[in-house]
Formats: C-alpha cells, structure tokens, sequence
C-alpha cells in the first residue's frame, strides 16, 4: 500500500512537471510568434510595395502633357531680323570716300515649299561719310575739300531663296538669294563746303536695283536659325536717282546714274581701278519660326 501511494505521488509529480514544461514551450512559442509577426508583416508590406512599384498596372498614371497643335500656315510663316555693317571706300582720282553704315532690317517670309523661300524686308540704316574733294585750280596748282555727310535711309526688299545643298544632317544650309529693292536715302551735311560737291542742293536720293547672292543659314533648333550673307561674291545691278533743288533761284533738276554691282562695288570702279576689292560688309541675321 505505500508503495502504491508513492507511485501515485510521483505521477503526479510528473504531471505537474510535464504540466510546467509545456506551459514554458507555449509560452516560447507565443513571445516568438509576437515577434516573428511584425517582421513578417514587414516585409510582407515590403513585397507589396515592390510588387506595386514593379506592376505598371498598379502604379499611378501620369498624365501625359497636352501638345499644341501648330496649325500649317502658321508652320510656313516666319519672321526675322538682321543686322548690316558695311565698311565704304572708294578711291578715285578727283573724290576719295570712306565711311561707315549700320542698318537694321526686320524681315517676314513663307516657306513656299522646303527649297524655296519668299519674303520680305523693311530697314533702315544710319551711315557716316568722309569725302575729300581733290580740285586743279587755274593755274595748274591743285587743292582739296574735305565734307563729313551724315545719310538716314530706308529700303524695302523683296527676295526669293532657294536651298542648292544641306550639310551635317540638315543643320547647315548653302542657299541662293535673288532681291529686288528701292529706298530713299536723306544726306544732311555734318561738316565742310558744300558748294561744288555732289550735295550742292541734294534734297533726297532714290536708290533700286537687283541683286544675287550666297547665304549660308545653320539651324540651331526647329524654331530658330542663324543666317549670314556673303555680299562680297555678289552680283547685280543698281541706280540712283537724285534730287536737286538750286538754293538761289529755288528750280529743281533730276540726275540719274546706274552702273553693274560686283563684290559690292561698282564695275566702273573695279575697272578704273578706283575699288579695292575686300569684305566691305557684314550682313547677318536669326530668323524664327512660330
């Protein structure tokens, strides 16, 4: 009988004994599961953001920008603006001339086609020039006159262009110009005799003619390209007409005078060897597309 009892105590001993372990390993279990879960459920929130970020479904959609339409005439219209600094002299037996001139020509044009070209420009220039008049008195001895004349003029000129050739993926152009134009052109003398020059009783002058030329443009981007214009190789044709009125008797007169323009000068010049050839001018401009 007590041995009986001491089994029954050491059972229960036992019990209690397999009662506090497992207690002990449930306890383990849910302190590891407490933290165990937030960092499952961290990276689990980890996964679905990189899964969201890596769905194109998923993300966010961006709202593409809105494009303006430029409609087509508004495409072949362009304007511009130029600038020309042109350098004069001309040396003649009986009359030397230097001087200087600056001008500013807005411009409007329309792509007729991809090579062509058609517009229009309206300037104005500011020059400054020093003549010296060389003279042979009667007896044989000779003398000069020197006159400062300051010139404000305008132009108008029509012009068509057309594109021989483009270089370096269609950044470079090589064009042709043709131009017609007509302008007035007001001298005021600055300083010197005026009596016996060609501004004795100048009122006004009217200039026209026609010229070809080279113009070399590069395009910078699709809304602006630079331009410059080669005057010294080219060739036409120009005359003047001026107007005098006698400062005494108050009648007027007209003199007329025309001559062939090569490398900005006159060939009646080159040919009398009054014109040293050379880049007297500089012409260049931006033009712009809308």
């Amino acid at each position: 009988m007590k041995t009986t009892n001491l089994q029954i105590r050491k059972m229960k001993k036992m019990r209690k004994f397999n009662v506090l372990i497992a207690a002990v390993v449930l306890s383990s279990t849910l302190v590891m599961a407490q933290q165990t879960d937030p960092l499952a459920t961290g990276l689990g929130g980890v996964a679905t953001v990189v899964g969201e970020t890596q769905t194109p479904a998923d993300s966010v959609a961006e709202v593409p920008p809105v494009k303006i339409e430029v409609p087509v005439w508004k495409q072949k219209l362009y304007y511009g603006y130029n600038f020309d600094i042109y350098f004069h002299h001309d040396s003649r037996t009986d009359k030397k001339e230097n001087g200087w001139s600056i001008a500013l020509t807005p411009e409007i044009g329309w792509k007729l086609k991809e090579r062509i070209y058609l517009g229009l420009r309206i300037g104005g220039t500011f020059a400054d020039m020093y003549t010296t008049y060389n003279y042979i008195r009667e007896d044989s001895t000779k003398y000069s006159e020197d006159i400062r004349v300051m010139h404000g003029s305008w132009e108008i000129t029509p012009y068509g262009r057309y594109r021989l050739k483009t270089l370096f993926n269609g950044k470079l152009g090589i064009w042709l110009e043709a131009h017609l134009y007509v302008g007035m052109d007001f001298p005021r003398v600055k300083d010197g005799v005026v009596q016996g020059t060609d501004y004795d009783g100048l009122r006004y002058s009217v200039t026209y003619g026609c010229q070809v030329s080279p113009v070399i443009t590069y395009q910078f981007n699709r809304k602006s390209t630079f331009q410059i214009f080669f005057s010294i190789m080219s060739f036409g044709y120009s005359g003047t007409t001026r107007f005098y009125q006698d400062v005494e008797t108050a009648e007027r007169h007209r003199e007329y005078s025309n001559d062939v323009i090569i490398f900005s000068g006159k060939l009646s010049n080159l040919l009398a060897n009054h014109f040293t050839p050379g880049l007297y001018g500089l012409k260049f401009g931006v033009q712009k597309s809308f």
